[in-house]
Protein backbone atom coordinates (compact mmCIF):
# COMPACT_ATOMS: atom_id res chain seq x y z
CA UNK A 1 0.00 0.00 0.00
CA UNK A 2 0.87 3.38 -0.17
CA UNK A 3 2.63 4.98 2.48
CA UNK A 4 0.50 7.30 4.12
CA UNK A 5 3.30 9.96 4.51
CA UNK A 6 3.17 10.29 8.37
CA UNK A 7 7.00 10.40 8.43
CA UNK A 8 7.64 13.11 5.69
CA UNK A 9 7.08 16.76 6.65
CA UNK A 10 4.18 17.91 4.27
CA UNK A 11 3.77 21.64 3.35
CA UNK A 12 0.68 21.26 1.35
CA UNK A 13 -2.12 21.63 3.16
CA UNK A 14 -5.03 20.18 3.48
CA UNK A 15 -6.65 23.65 2.99
CA UNK A 16 -4.69 23.89 -0.84
CA UNK A 17 -5.56 19.89 -1.38
CA UNK A 18 -9.25 20.37 -1.22
CA UNK A 19 -8.88 23.46 -3.64
CA UNK A 20 -7.07 21.66 -5.73
CA UNK A 21 -9.86 18.55 -5.82
CA UNK A 22 -12.82 21.38 -6.32
CA UNK A 23 -11.66 22.67 -8.84
CA UNK A 24 -11.38 19.25 -10.99
CA UNK A 25 -15.21 19.31 -9.55
CA UNK A 26 -16.44 22.94 -10.17
CA UNK A 27 -14.79 23.05 -13.69
CA UNK A 28 -15.71 19.54 -14.65
CA UNK A 29 -12.12 19.08 -15.39
CA UNK A 30 -11.07 15.14 -15.81
CA UNK A 31 -8.51 14.70 -14.04
CA UNK A 32 -7.13 11.53 -16.25
CA UNK A 33 -7.48 13.92 -19.26
CA UNK A 34 -8.08 11.57 -22.46
CA UNK A 35 -6.79 8.56 -20.27
CA UNK A 36 -9.09 6.32 -18.47
CA UNK A 37 -8.67 5.87 -14.90
CA UNK A 38 -6.69 2.86 -14.34
CA UNK A 39 -4.63 3.83 -17.57
CA UNK A 40 -3.56 7.05 -15.46
CA UNK A 41 -2.92 5.63 -12.43
CA UNK A 42 -0.58 2.68 -13.92
CA UNK A 43 1.89 5.40 -15.03
CA UNK A 44 2.47 5.94 -11.50
CA UNK A 45 1.62 3.81 -9.30
CA UNK A 46 1.96 -0.63 -9.84
CA UNK A 47 -1.73 -1.39 -9.16
CA UNK A 48 -1.34 -5.21 -9.62
CA UNK A 49 0.17 -5.10 -6.35
CA UNK A 50 -2.04 -2.35 -4.70
CA UNK A 51 -5.39 -4.42 -2.70
CA UNK A 52 -8.80 -4.08 -4.01
CA UNK A 53 -11.45 -2.50 -2.30
CA UNK A 54 -14.10 -5.29 -3.46
CA UNK A 55 -14.13 -8.96 -2.78
CA UNK A 56 -14.86 -9.51 -6.82
CA UNK A 57 -11.34 -8.14 -8.01
CA UNK A 58 -8.05 -9.79 -7.39
CA UNK A 59 -6.15 -6.39 -7.12
CA UNK A 60 -6.14 -2.46 -7.66
CA UNK A 61 -5.69 -2.56 -11.04
CA UNK A 62 -8.85 -5.09 -11.64
CA UNK A 63 -10.84 -3.40 -8.75
CA UNK A 64 -10.47 0.19 -10.41
CA UNK A 65 -11.09 -1.25 -14.46
CA UNK A 66 -14.18 -2.56 -13.73
CA UNK A 67 -15.49 0.27 -11.94
CA UNK A 68 -14.52 2.97 -13.65
CA UNK A 69 -15.76 0.79 -16.68
CA UNK A 70 -19.33 0.92 -15.30
CA UNK A 71 -19.03 4.33 -13.97
CA UNK A 72 -20.52 3.67 -10.57
CA UNK A 73 -17.45 5.65 -8.75
CA UNK A 74 -17.50 9.54 -8.76
CA UNK A 75 -15.26 11.16 -10.83
CA UNK A 76 -13.16 12.60 -7.71
CA UNK A 77 -12.94 9.17 -6.39
CA UNK A 78 -9.35 8.91 -6.58
CA UNK A 79 -8.79 11.83 -3.53
CA UNK A 80 -10.81 9.76 -1.18
CA UNK A 81 -9.51 6.29 -2.03
CA UNK A 82 -7.30 5.13 0.64
CA UNK A 83 -4.66 3.20 -1.55
CA UNK A 84 -3.37 6.49 -2.87
CA UNK A 85 -4.27 8.73 0.29
CA UNK A 86 -3.54 11.70 -1.07
CA UNK A 87 -5.29 14.25 0.95
CA UNK A 88 -2.43 13.21 3.27
CA UNK A 89 0.62 11.77 1.26
CA UNK A 90 4.01 13.63 1.23
CA UNK A 91 4.25 16.54 -0.81
CA UNK A 92 6.31 14.19 -3.69
CA UNK A 93 3.39 12.12 -4.33
CA UNK A 94 0.72 14.50 -4.62
CA UNK A 95 3.07 16.99 -6.62
CA UNK A 96 3.91 14.33 -8.69
CA UNK A 97 -0.03 13.50 -9.34
CA UNK A 98 -0.76 16.61 -10.15
CA UNK A 99 2.59 16.62 -12.86
CA UNK A 100 1.22 14.08 -14.17
CA UNK A 101 -1.97 15.11 -15.40
CA UNK A 102 -0.51 17.73 -17.44
CA UNK A 103 1.58 15.27 -19.35
CA UNK A 104 1.42 15.97 -22.95
CA UNK A 105 0.26 12.22 -23.35
CA UNK A 106 -2.39 12.62 -20.59
CA UNK A 107 -3.69 16.42 -21.78
CA UNK A 108 -2.67 17.12 -25.21
CA UNK A 109 -4.56 20.71 -25.64
CA UNK A 110 -2.27 23.51 -24.74
CA UNK A 111 -4.70 25.53 -23.19
CA UNK A 112 -6.03 22.96 -21.30
CA UNK A 113 -2.33 22.51 -19.94
CA UNK A 114 -1.95 26.25 -19.27
CA UNK A 115 -5.10 26.78 -17.54
CA UNK A 116 -4.53 23.78 -15.17
CA UNK A 117 -1.21 24.78 -14.43
CA UNK A 118 -2.00 28.17 -13.96
CA UNK A 119 -4.86 27.39 -11.17
CA UNK A 120 -2.28 24.61 -9.17
CA UNK A 121 0.20 27.41 -9.03
CA UNK A 122 -2.50 30.31 -8.03
CA UNK A 123 -3.11 27.53 -5.16
CA UNK A 124 0.24 25.93 -3.95
CA UNK A 125 2.40 28.99 -4.82
CA UNK A 126 1.12 29.95 -0.51
CA UNK A 127 2.46 26.46 0.46
CA UNK A 128 6.28 26.38 -1.18
CA UNK A 129 6.07 24.93 -4.52
CA UNK A 130 5.05 25.79 -8.38
CA UNK A 131 4.77 23.21 -10.88
CA UNK A 132 6.87 24.23 -14.21
CA UNK A 133 7.82 23.24 -17.41
CA UNK A 134 10.93 21.02 -17.36
CA UNK A 135 12.75 18.89 -20.10
CA UNK A 136 10.14 18.37 -23.43
CA UNK A 137 8.86 15.17 -25.42
CA UNK A 138 8.02 15.79 -28.83
CA UNK A 139 8.28 19.69 -28.24
CA UNK A 140 6.02 19.55 -25.73
CA UNK A 141 6.84 20.59 -21.89
CA UNK A 142 6.80 17.97 -18.92
CA UNK A 143 5.50 19.97 -16.05
CA UNK A 144 7.86 19.00 -12.97
CA UNK A 145 7.19 20.93 -9.44
CA UNK A 146 10.04 23.02 -7.94
CA UNK A 147 10.34 25.23 -4.68
CA UNK A 148 8.39 28.79 -5.32
CA UNK A 149 10.64 30.10 -2.77
CA UNK A 150 12.72 31.54 -5.24
CA UNK A 151 11.22 34.94 -6.24
CA UNK A 152 10.68 35.41 -9.70
CA UNK A 153 10.13 39.51 -10.60
CA UNK A 154 8.10 38.74 -14.21
CA UNK A 155 6.95 35.35 -14.97
CA UNK A 156 4.22 36.40 -17.73
CA UNK A 157 5.80 36.67 -21.79
CA UNK A 158 7.38 39.83 -22.71
CA UNK A 159 4.77 39.81 -25.83
CA UNK A 160 7.91 39.75 -28.24
CA UNK A 161 6.64 36.52 -29.56
CA UNK A 162 10.03 34.98 -30.84
CA UNK A 163 12.06 36.68 -27.22
CA UNK A 164 9.49 35.02 -25.61
CA UNK A 165 9.98 31.78 -27.41
CA UNK A 166 13.53 31.60 -27.32
CA UNK A 167 13.34 32.78 -23.68
CA UNK A 168 11.13 29.60 -22.81
CA UNK A 169 13.38 27.12 -25.40
CA UNK A 170 16.35 28.76 -23.07
CA UNK A 171 14.42 27.46 -19.31
CA UNK A 172 13.78 24.24 -20.80
CA UNK A 173 17.40 23.45 -22.37
CA UNK A 174 18.50 24.38 -18.71
CA UNK A 175 16.63 22.70 -17.27
CA UNK A 176 17.19 19.31 -19.22
CA UNK A 177 21.13 19.91 -20.02
CA UNK A 178 23.25 17.08 -18.43
CA UNK A 179 25.86 17.34 -20.77
CA UNK A 180 29.34 19.83 -21.80
CA UNK A 181 27.59 20.33 -25.15
CA UNK A 182 24.20 20.70 -23.58
CA UNK A 183 25.30 23.62 -21.26
CA UNK A 184 27.06 25.02 -23.97
CA UNK A 185 23.90 25.13 -26.46
CA UNK A 186 22.35 27.31 -23.52
CA UNK A 187 25.21 29.71 -23.83
CA UNK A 188 24.16 30.10 -27.45
CA UNK A 189 20.63 30.42 -27.31
CA UNK A 190 21.10 33.10 -24.69
CA UNK A 191 23.13 34.98 -27.47
CA UNK A 192 20.07 35.11 -29.90
CA UNK A 193 17.53 35.81 -27.32
CA UNK A 194 20.47 39.46 -26.65
CA UNK A 195 19.84 39.56 -30.68
CA UNK A 196 16.26 39.37 -30.37
CA UNK A 197 15.53 41.66 -27.93
CA UNK A 198 17.91 44.16 -28.72
CA UNK A 199 16.33 44.20 -32.16
CA UNK A 200 13.17 44.94 -30.88
CA UNK A 201 14.25 47.88 -28.98
CA UNK A 202 17.18 49.51 -30.93
CA UNK A 203 16.31 52.50 -33.14
CA UNK A 204 19.10 54.16 -34.40
CA UNK A 205 17.10 57.47 -34.87
CA UNK A 206 16.68 57.25 -30.99
CA UNK A 207 19.72 55.40 -29.69
CA UNK A 208 22.71 57.07 -31.10
CA UNK A 209 26.15 55.08 -30.71
CA UNK A 210 28.29 54.77 -28.40
CA UNK A 211 31.31 54.40 -30.77
CA UNK A 212 32.36 55.09 -34.28
CA UNK A 213 30.72 51.62 -35.22
CA UNK A 214 26.88 51.27 -36.70
CA UNK A 215 26.19 48.14 -35.00
CA UNK A 216 25.36 45.62 -37.27
CA UNK A 217 22.07 43.26 -36.89
CA UNK A 218 23.56 41.04 -34.82
CA UNK A 219 26.17 43.06 -32.87
CA UNK A 220 23.29 42.96 -29.47
CA UNK A 221 26.31 44.64 -27.22
CA UNK A 222 26.38 47.78 -29.04
CA UNK A 223 22.37 48.23 -29.71
CA UNK A 224 21.70 47.32 -25.68
CA UNK A 225 24.68 49.61 -24.39
CA UNK A 226 22.86 52.63 -27.22
CA UNK A 227 19.45 51.66 -25.50
CA UNK A 228 20.75 52.13 -21.66
CA UNK A 229 22.44 54.77 -22.29
CA UNK A 230 19.45 57.00 -23.60
CA UNK A 231 16.99 54.90 -21.82
CA UNK A 232 18.48 55.16 -18.19
CA UNK A 233 20.86 58.21 -18.77
CA UNK A 234 21.30 60.38 -16.03
CA UNK A 235 22.58 60.37 -12.08
CA UNK A 236 19.62 59.37 -10.95
CA UNK A 237 19.66 55.84 -13.17
CA UNK A 238 23.40 55.46 -12.43
CA UNK A 239 23.10 52.36 -10.93
CA UNK A 240 20.13 50.80 -13.53
CA UNK A 241 22.36 51.62 -16.16
CA UNK A 242 25.52 50.57 -14.40
CA UNK A 243 23.29 47.21 -13.40
CA UNK A 244 21.63 47.16 -17.33
CA UNK A 245 25.36 47.12 -18.79
CA UNK A 246 26.57 44.74 -16.52
CA UNK A 247 24.42 41.83 -16.75
CA UNK A 248 24.94 42.36 -20.38
CA UNK A 249 28.64 41.72 -20.07
CA UNK A 250 27.86 39.69 -17.88
CA UNK A 251 25.46 37.01 -20.64
CA UNK A 252 28.05 37.60 -23.55
CA UNK A 253 31.40 36.92 -21.39
CA UNK A 254 29.52 33.07 -20.52
CA UNK A 255 28.21 32.56 -23.62
CA UNK A 256 31.69 32.03 -24.71
CA UNK A 257 32.78 29.31 -21.91
CA UNK A 258 34.91 26.66 -23.07
CA UNK A 259 33.91 24.49 -20.35
CA UNK A 260 30.43 24.41 -19.32
CA UNK A 261 28.88 23.64 -16.45
CA UNK A 262 25.24 24.12 -14.82
CA UNK A 263 26.60 26.99 -12.77
CA UNK A 264 27.96 28.61 -15.61
CA UNK A 265 25.12 28.25 -17.87
CA UNK A 266 22.54 29.08 -15.15
CA UNK A 267 24.45 32.64 -14.90
CA UNK A 268 24.52 33.28 -18.30
CA UNK A 269 20.71 32.60 -18.37
CA UNK A 270 19.83 34.70 -15.53
CA UNK A 271 22.35 37.59 -16.82
CA UNK A 272 19.96 37.34 -20.12
CA UNK A 273 16.64 37.04 -18.29
CA UNK A 274 17.65 40.14 -16.44
CA UNK A 275 18.32 41.79 -19.78
CA UNK A 276 14.96 41.02 -20.82
CA UNK A 277 13.17 42.34 -18.08
CA UNK A 278 14.93 45.37 -17.80
CA UNK A 279 14.19 46.06 -21.73
CA UNK A 280 10.75 44.69 -21.20
CA UNK A 281 9.89 47.77 -18.68
CA UNK A 282 11.65 50.51 -20.51
CA UNK A 283 9.35 49.54 -23.97
CA UNK A 284 6.85 49.80 -21.60
CA UNK A 285 5.59 46.09 -21.73
CA UNK A 286 6.05 46.31 -17.61
CA UNK A 287 5.09 50.17 -17.33
CA UNK A 288 4.81 53.37 -19.91
CA UNK A 289 5.91 52.63 -23.11
CA UNK A 290 8.96 54.53 -25.00
CA UNK A 291 7.62 57.48 -27.05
Amino acid sequence: MISDGDEAPKEISEVTRRAIIDHFRTANVNWAGRLEDDEFLTRIYDLPKLPSLDHRYKDAADDIYHHCRFNDWERDWIFYDPRFNLMHAPDSEFLRFLCETVHPAVRPADDEVSRLARVYNEVLTPDGYQVVPGKTISGRPIFVAQSAHRAVVFEEPTGWRKVDRQLQEMRLRLDSAETEEQYQAVGLLCREVLISVAQEVYDPARHPLIDDKTPSDTDAKRMLEAIFEVELKGSSNEEARAHAKAAVRLALALQHKRFADFRTAALCAEGTWSVVNMLAIIAGRRGRRIT
